[in-house]
């Protein structure tokens, strides 16, 4: 007896889990009913969402490459910049030199006028010198001669 009460018990526990089974595959697909156009939509969604990243990453990657060519060109700009400076500062030392230059030519060619002009006047006193020491030897001989 107790035999049939633990195999009717089985039955009936293998019937409520067979019930079980059906219940939960019923309500599973029931729920798939229900929410798989919901979420096929969302899939699309999502993948239109990812294309539309990717597009966006793109773009903001050409904005990025623009924006390093602007600096790269701003840096260019500064350096012209300093150049136009660099060249100018240049073209005046450039001609400082050369005034410079042309005032040492001058004074070299007025030092050596004054060297020569020195040189004529030495000579010349030494001229007048030996004409003096000359004409006071004349002098003096001719003073000599005359009283012996």
């Amino acid at each position: 007896m107790n035999k049939n009460k633990e195999e009717e018990v089985e039955e009936n526990g293998g019937k409520k889990e067979e019930k079980r089974d059906d219940v939960q595959e019923m309500l599973m697909d029931g729920f798939m009913h229900y929410f798989m156009p919901n979420l096929e939509n969302i899939q699309e969604k999502i993948g239109e969402l990812t294309q539309n990243q990717g597009i966006l990453i793109e773009t903001i990657q050409q904005e990025n490459d623009k924006y390093v060519d602007c600096h790269s060109a701003r840096n260019l700009a500064v350096m012209l910049s300093y150049v136009r400076t660099y060249h100018a500062k240049l073209t005046k030392v450039k001609q400082d030199m050369n005034a410079i230059e042309d005032r040492v030519a001058k004074l070299k060619k007025r030092a050596l006028k004054l060297k020569f002009q020195k040189e004529k006047e030495d000579r010349s006193k030494a001229e007048a010198y030996e004409r003096k020491l000359e004409l006071e030897r004349q002098l003096t001989a001719k003073l000599a001669s005359e009283h012996q």
